[in-house]
């Protein structure tokens, strides 16, 4: 089953990255940037055990671990760019300090070794980036229900979240679930980030018309 949720994770993340590179490629948005590259490595993460099968050289566990570390970076530097992109134009901070957040690629190897202070830094750096969605994807979904897609599936990414998180005395969550929870919630927010971003270009073409209906 392992094997079958991480083939699924793989293939809904490499569709996810195909998609918002081609969002960033029309909208030059640093939020799809950051979300398609965080898919670039839950596909790596997807397959990590079919490459070590392949090359027998290559440790799973490091391709999951440095995978991860480089996948929550990108994502909480996406929920930086939407709290920028959230604020007025005159208030917003400059675009470099949406990817602070990447300071954990940086420092990683000095705690590498310290399995307590690491997990603590991925369920920050996880947990922060959940929050901002949350409140984020709460509100615009409140005022307009093409967000509810992107809410949902947040929502699913929560829930994969306080489950992996839980005690084990409490909840052991197998690998495949938190795969399959994981490949739920990117496909939900893909389709609703397309469903989000042609409503936006509607709402621009219906404004641009009006602007020149007399020109």
């Amino acid at each position: 089953m392992a094997e079958y949720s991480g083939i699924v994770l793989f293939i809904v993340s490499f569709y996810a990255t195909l998609n918002y590179y081609r969002l960033y490629s029309v909208d030059r948005k640093i939020v799809h940037f950051c979300l398609g590259t965080t898919a670039v490595f839950l596909a790596i993460i997807g397959i990590s055990d079919l490459l070590a099968t392949f090359f027998p050289v290559l440790d799973p566990f490091f391709i999951d671990e440095w995978a991860t570390v480089f996948a929550v970076s990108f994502l909480l530097s996406a929920a930086a760019a939407l709290i920028r992109d959230f604020k007025p134009v005159f208030s917003r901070f400059p675009r470099i300090l949406t990817f602070l957040p990447m300071i954990l690629i940086f420092i990683y190897p000095l705690i590498i070794d310290t399995v307590v202070v690491k997990l603590w830094a991925v369920g920050l750096y996880q947990g922060s980036a959940l929050l901002i969605s949350l409140l984020i994807f709460s509100y615009k979904a409140n005022h307009n229900s093409t967000y509810g897609y992107i809410l949902v599936g947040v929502l699913f990414f929560l829930v994969a979240f306080i489950l992996f998180w839980l005690p084990r005395s409490v909840f052991t969550m197998p690998a495949y679930a938190w795969e399959l929870l994981t490949a739920c919630g990117i496909l939900i927010i893909t389709v609703g980030s397309n469903q989000v971003y042609n409503m936006e270009d509607a709402i621009l073409d219906e404004q641009s018309r009006r602007e020149t209906w007399f020109t």
